[in-house]
């Protein structure tokens, strides 16, 4: 019991620090009013993971927009890597070191 405790333990925390320290996040859409959801969906179908979020959920974004936003990335090099692909899609972006505030749902 104890074991499985321990290895329980040891596989979860890679993901509970994963929680707590700035990552790189790329950013591709930020407006006021709604989200851009257009942008998400283009991305989507290209294959690269984003969400529509609220920018208050993040440490690390300015405060009151809608967001789309890249799950956070191991690296810089996998975020510029991220970027590049996004461009063949038509999508720019930008890479913004964040934490995510607020667990997803």
């Amino acid at each position: 019991m104890i074991r499985a405790l321990t290895v329980a333990l040891l596989l979860a925390a890679p993901a509970a620090a994963q929680q707590t320290r700035t990552a790189p996040h790329n950013l591709y859409s930020s407006t006021r009013n709604q989200a851009d959801l257009a942008t998400m969906r283009r991305l989507l179908a290209c294959g690269i993971q984003v969400a529509a979020e609220d920018s208050n959920f993040y440490e690390g974004l300015a405060p009151d927009f809608y967001v789309v936003i890249s799950d956070p990335l191991p690296s810089r090099e996998a975020a510029e890597a991220q970027l590049a692909r996004a461009r063949q899609c038509g999508v720019d972006g930008q890479t913004r070191m964040a934490r995510r505030r607020i667990a997803a749902h």
